[in-house]
């Protein structure tokens, strides 16, 4: 029985584990056609890729500046405020950089700032991407390496519909019913034999 009881704990977790994957890879997807896993980041990593260069390119504010007392990077007096919150990240580029914003916010402005630096960009421009990279990092630097070889550039400040409806879907609807059925395997009493009323049975 014990045995039988830590199988199905192990697939319960296995079964997590894939949808943790899904909803921040695949089902976040902010463009290209390269997925793989990513981790958040409270820094990006532009020395491997050519600079991006900004997709607004009359923005002409000066770029934030880094202060090497601190180690921190610092806005400048041009600086705009941020131009939409973390629900904005969460429709934007789902639930790592939302988390992200919400528990380190801190690190999420120094990404900011680093991008709108190294790039000349303004601070929506550097949000989206931010968004994106720490979404998916592999995917956002394959686009950025694409956009280097000429590719049409993509904007990240958009917020698309169909892709914020496909965040919330997942959020609100998808995530609570696999991991639902994860419970119930794990911990139920029918195992794999759970049916769709147990689910929806509370």
């Amino acid at each position: 029985m014990s045995h039988r009881i830590r199988a199905r704990g192990a697939w319960a977790l296995l079964l997590l584990a894939i949808l943790a994957f899904a909803t921040t890879v695949s089902s976040f997807s902010t463009g290209g056609t390269h997925s793989s896993i990513s981790a958040a980041r409270p820094s990006t990593r532009l020395s491997a890729l050519p600079t991006p260069k900004p997709y607004d390119p009359t923005y002409k504010a000066k770029p934030p500046t880094f202060n090497k007392d601190t180690s921190l990077w610092e806005p400048s007096a041009e600086t705009e405020d941020a131009p939409y919150d973390a629900w904005g990240s969460f429709l934007r580029g789902g639930p790592t950089p939302f988390v992200l914003r919400v528990l380190k916010p801190a690190d999420y402005d120094q990404a900011v700032f680093k991008y709108m630096a190294q790039t000349k960009c303004s601070r929506a421009e550097a949000q989206g991407n931010m968004d994106a990279f720490f979404n998916n990092a592999a995917d956002w630097a394959y686009q950025k390496g694409e956009e280097a070889r000429g590719r049409p550039m993509v904007d990240y400040t958009e917020l698309k519909p169909k892709q914020a409806a496909l965040v919330i879907t997942w959020a609100l609807f998808v995530t609570p019913f696999i991991g639902r059925i994860a419970y119930l395997i794990a911990f139920g009493d029918k195992g794999w034999d759970v049916s769709l009323t147990d689910v929806f049975t509370f």
